[in-house]
């Protein structure tokens, strides 16, 4: 295995990597510092473009350029030359609830889920009681039209497809668990959530997801300082130890799409809720890093529309 950095840039919350397959290019954004990051899988032609608010959650690349963020509870199209938005959904649930990651199937629809508060603040104040999500999974079309899908959710994270695009993977990282719903490339209905795998070893978190060629997840496992390589029936195949605290995030890229890029929570995001206090700090917090040599190749991502 040889471990790379991309860029020296450190972000508060790297997150949602996407590489683009047409352009050879690497795109993600820095959460907190409400930014979308690009460049070559080297580092060169790095630039950023910022985005109108305190925050951004998710990204995905559209077929005719741009992006589609969200961003609290708004989903908007993105203009990454002129920084120019376009509000397409506004969920408005209030104050407690705001979009959390997102992806696109097959078809160029974009599937983006919640982050529930009132569910975050309960399991951080120790109340295990009976948990019951309350946040919802959207879909949104080709024609921009906006529809729930599939299971309340506590903290959406990791969307993913499987390369026929017939089963889709979230993991809420609330209570650590990796779902796997059936979904109708026709209608984009997804049903039948079955459990593949729970987080229940200490303190990770399972975060981000990509699906490999042979169908089997890589998860960013948060606070776990680790990826890890989970077959389709949920066992645990490999565990791929690095210098961050907290991955977030993971994509395949490169010409061959055998190369993971990894994102990272950064030094800067203590201080607001999402650090546990006995963590400790690591050589290459907020980097984004590339994984070569781990002889498995990715799926190209589907961009919006």
């Amino acid at each position: 295995m040889d471990l790379r950095v991309v860029t020296e840039s450190r972000m508060t919350m790297g997150e949602a990597p996407v590489w683009d397959v047409d352009r050879q290019r690497l795109y993600w954004i820095d959460v907190f510092g409400a930014a979308v990051w690009q460049c070559s899988l080297d580092g060169k032609g790095l630039r950023h473009t910022k985005f109108p608010a305190t925050a951004i959650a998710s990204l995905a690349l559209r077929q005719d350029g741009g992006a589609i963020v969200t961003a609290g509870g708004k989903v908007s199209l993105f203009d990454l030359d002129s920084g120019e938005t376009e509000l397409i959904f506004d969920a408005d649930l209030g104050e407690g609830y705001g979009f959390n990651d997102g992806t696109v199937d097959r078809q160029g629809r974009f599937v983006t889920g919640m982050a529930d508060g009132a569910l975050i603040r309960a399991l951080a104040s120790g109340d295990r009681g009976e948990l019951r999500p309350a946040g919802k999974i959207y879909r949104i079309d080709h024609d921009l039209s906006v529809h729930t899908i599939g299971d309340p959710i506590g903290v959406t994270n990791g969307p993913a497809f499987d390369r026929d695009g017939t089963t889709f993977f979230c993991n809420d990282s609330a209570l650590r668990c990796v779902y796997a719903w059936n979904y109708d490339p026709a209608t984009g209905e997804a049903t039948d959530r079955r459990v593949v795998t729970r987080f229940d070893d200490g303190e990770a978190i399972p975060d981000g997801t990509a699906v490999d060629d042979e169908g089997y997840l890589w998860i960013a496992a948060y606070h776990g300082g680790e990826v890890r390589r989970y077959a389709p029936d949920g066992s645990l195949d490999r565990r791929v130890p690095l210098p961050v605290s907290s991955p977030t995030s993971l994509a395949f890229a490169g010409s061959e799409l055998d190369v993971l890029v990894v994102t990272s929570r950064g030094v800067a995001a203590e201080g607001r809720g999402l650090v546990p206090s006995a963590a400790s700090t690591r050589q290459a917090d907020g980097l984004v890093l590339s994984v070569h040599g781990l002889g498995v190749r990715g799926l190209p991502e589907t961009k919006f529309g």
